[in-house]
């Protein structure tokens, strides 16, 4: 793998031999490859060989035999950061607390954690591919009980270290998103339902053309979304319509570009399906700008997690994901991992929260 820019060369052959012994590809007793080969595979003088097996001895992973070389050092010989002063620890890592939802996803871990007398660490970090691997492996080798933390790359390195914590029995469990080739605890919301469940009450009220908003399909969240939204048209016996979608990145003006296709559409959607509620807000920006009325002309459903609904005053139909019990919940399958490793992977998805409008009717465009 690549060595960061910023990373001493040491620290990462350091890094990565920490990670084979962690995850057993280098077991107990396992030689460990000398100064001079290390060296060689990684292009580099024996100085910062030398320094990277001096460390891993003095933290307990190595044990050096004078003439025979570095071996692994019994587990019960390294050292753990977090352990000296007797703490148990656990960490819980998201990409930002601008949402409710994620403060209370957060706010539930680090309660129930207190609960247990489990010292919490709390990390608020967005992520590239490359900096996610390293905050993940590094987190592995800090001496933390376990970890809970939203996967923002699902990139190949990253999976296999993923594959590597369970190998090892390191325990960490998945939030928001999981990884569907990845057998490893999760937490999440039902989300397949949630696209069910609001586009089925769009269709209850009496809707036949309903577009959807999405964000791009590249993680299972919004995937799971968008199927549900297709197997409610599906049951209903309406045809999903690529025409009437629209994918939003950021806030650019080809956004509401897309939102102006769509109403000039000859199936003129009477409803959206939104993915999440930042999109909600562009589309309802984007529908006001062309004229038309939220309810009265189009209706919204939405996962409405920052209370868009409340913010914009505007009748809304909306579910919200539980955001206390998907924290609370992911401490106690961390706690269930550490006391029994060979559990079969925990995976929980929580129902959603819906707030449907009263009255269903048919709604029209205007003419």
């Amino acid at each position: 793998m690549k060595v960061p820019p910023d990373m001493p060369i040491y620290a990462f052959i350091k890094r990565e031999l920490k990670n084979q012994i962690e995850s057993g590809d280098l077991p107990e007793g396992a030689r460990v490859p000398s100064e001079f080969e290390l060296a060689r595979a990684y292009g580099v003088s024996r100085n910062p060989t030398r320094q990277a097996l001096r460390d891993l001895e003095l933290e307990g992973y190595l044990v050096r035999l004078p003439g025979r070389g570095s071996f692994v050092a019994p587990i019960n010989q390294r050292q753990k950061l977090f352990q000296g002063n007797g703490w148990r620890t656990m960490a819980i890592a998201c990409p930002g607390l601008e949402l409710q939802y994620s403060r209370a996803v957060i706010q539930g871990f680090t309660q129930r954690a207190a609960e247990m007398d489990i010292h919490t660490m709390v990390y608020f970090l967005r992520f590239s591919g490359e900096t996610e691997y390293e905050f993940l492996a590094d987190m592995r080798n800090s001496g933390i009980e376990g970890m809970a933390f939203w996967l923002q790359h699902t990139c190949a390195e990253t999976l296999d270290l993923l594959q590597k914590f369970r190998k090892a029995a390191f325990p960490f469990v998945l939030i928001d998103r999981y990884v569907r080739e990845l057998d490893a605890d999760f937490v999440v919301s039902d989300n397949e339902n949630v696209g069910y469940e609001l586009t089925k009450a769009l269709l209850n009220r009496g809707h036949k053309d309903i577009g959807i908003i999405a964000a791009p399909l590249d993680n299972t969240t919004t995937e799971d979304r968008f199927s549900g939204h297709r197997r409610a048209l599906k049951e209903a016996g309406g045809l999903f319509s690529d025409e009437l979608m629209g994918f939003f990145e950021n806030k650019t003006d080809e956004n509401a570009t897309a939102v102006h296709r769509i109403m000039a559409h000859r199936r003129r959607p009477t409803a959206f399906f939104c993915s999440n509620d930042g999109l909600a807000a562009q589309l309802l920006d984007a529908l006001l700008g062309l004229g038309y009325r939220v309810p009265e002309d189009v209706e919204v459903a939405t996962i409405d997690d920052n209370e868009l609904a409340l913010a914009v005053e505007a009748p809304i139909i909306t579910a919200s994901q539980r955001g206390l019990e998907m924290g609370r919940t992911s401490v106690d399958i961390l706690l269930s991992r550490i006391a029994n490793p060979d559990l079969p992977a925990q995976q929980k998805f929580l129902k959603a929260q819906f707030n449907f409008l009263e009255n269903p009717k048919a709604a029209m465009g205007p003419d």
